[in-house]
């Protein structure tokens, strides 16, 4: 999806709470675009360039013209500039991993591949703004997120919640990101729903996925409405990665495998003083 006008008030934030250095390295998780939101928001990057003590001009050229693809989602042309000369104009340096040979991106496949062990908790920021909801394995999709990031690191995650349809393979939820917390010790900093106001026709082929005429009916005349969910989270804790599962807190086992894997980490006091 590329970075947003979202992560330069993030950023803003957290550099202000003293969640993020002004140094330091980022990892993203796909080479990113700029968008065309994010290339119109001069005033913002002023005052994040003030913000992050920077003098050196905004290096990013003015959006070029675009089209809405439904609702308000633009198009975001081949030729959008790259995210990493915006990073490395806010002093950071980068790294991105992607699988389409983006110039400088370190090749994973995030449904199968581990993190290399010199990449292992390097980076202050690692930012998921439109990557893993296009990959089938989420388990270690997000293992790789956790294990690239730094103690005390941010992990910054823009991701659809709602609508785009034909977008990805995934829709997240607030509760996947509170578990995801929960078992990891993650600190959550910020978890918001950002709903577009414009709604919009199914897409024909989601229509055409109709079996009988009373769903096709409901289908023709149902509206959609796009939703991004950003969650952003503190990495408290040096431990391996425990993918979050759906139980309630408080939950007890008696085998030893399971107690491990999960229930040291669900324990109540687990995270006191931190």
């Amino acid at each position: 999806m590329g970075l947003s006008n979202e992560e330069i008030s993030i950023l803003a934030e957290l550099r202000k709470a003293g969640h993020i250095a002004g140094t330091g390295a980022v990892m993203e998780i796909g080479a990113q675009q700029l968008s065309h939101r994010f290339l119109e928001s001069r005033k913002e990057l002023l005052e994040l360039a003030n913000i992050f003590g920077i003098s050196a001009p905004c290096p990013l050229p003015d959006p070029k013209h675009t089209f809405v693809v439904h609702g308000r989602l633009a198009h975001q042309g081949a030729d959008a500039p790259m995210a990493e000369q915006f990073w490395r104009w806010l002093g950071y340096d980068y790294a991105s991993i992607d699988v389409d040979g983006s110039p400088g991106s370190i090749p994973l496949d995030l449904n199968y591949d581990a993190v290399p062990e010199h990449e292992q908790g390097k980076y202050q920021i690692v930012t998921n703004c439109g990557t893993t909801e296009h990959v089938a394995n989420q388990f270690n999709a997000f293992k790789v997120i956790h294990e690239l990031t730094a103690l005390n690191g941010v992990m910054i995650h823009n991701v659809p919640a709602q609508g785009m349809l034909n977008h990805g393979l995934i829709n997240y939820t607030h509760k996947f990101f509170w578990m995801l917390c929960r078992s990891n010790g993650y600190q959550l900093l910020q978890l918001k729903l950002n709903s577009d106001e414009v709604p919009y026709a199914l897409p024909e082929n989601i229509r055409e996925t109709a079996y009988d005429a009373r769903t096709g009916k409901h289908l023709k005349n149902y509206q959609a409405v796009d939703c991004l969910l950003v969650a952003v989270m503190k990495k408290s804790f040096d431990i391996p990665y425990v993918a979050p599962i759906d139980v309630p807190t408080g939950t007890h086992t008696d085998n030893q495998t399971l107690r491990e894997r999960y229930w040291t980490v669900f324990t109540p006091n687990a995270f006191a003083g931190k």
